[in-house]
């Protein structure tokens, strides 16, 4: 019996994504989809994300390709809410509410150790005020 010539696998050629040009002949990736679900935290007994769970989550929501991107912007909004506030600008949070700081007034107070009464000097805290959106969802 003559042998038959043994058929030569082919790999499939796995599409990708179309390249966009911009006007100016410079390619640019195709945007990724969108997700609209958050991902369920890994620590599941405190349910609070890690910086690295938080970030490829705000990529994902974002649509970005890159996580550095996503790291940037997170790292950048950090720094912006941090500059206004120390200035002391309020800070709307579409959908969430409004961070500020606020300065506490000068009282006194007691040591629950020894029951010493001590002065309590004023200082500055920051507040965030729940919009009524976030609480109608959310509580």
């Amino acid at each position: 019996m003559a042998k038959k010539p043994a058929k030569k696998k082919v790999a499939k050629k796995i599409a990708k994504p179309a390249k966009k040009t911009s006007g100016k002949g410079k390619v640019v990736a195709a945007p990724v989809a969108k997700a609209r679900v958050s991902t369920k935290p890994r620590n599941t007994s405190t349910l609070s994300y890690t910086q690295s769970e938080f970030v490829e989550n705000v990529r994902a929501f974002c649509g970005l390709n890159k996580r550095s991107e996503a790291k940037q912007i997170v790292e950048d909004i950090a720094s912006f809410v941090m500059d206004s506030l120390k200035r002391g600008y309020k800070i709307p949070l579409m959908g969430l509410g409004k961070l500020y700081v606020r300065e506490t007034k000068a009282r006194t107070g007691r040591n629950p150790a020894t029951g010493e009464v001590i002065q309590i000097p004023r200082r500055k805290r920051v507040r965030f005020t729940a919009a009524k959106a976030l609480k109608e969802r959310v509580l």
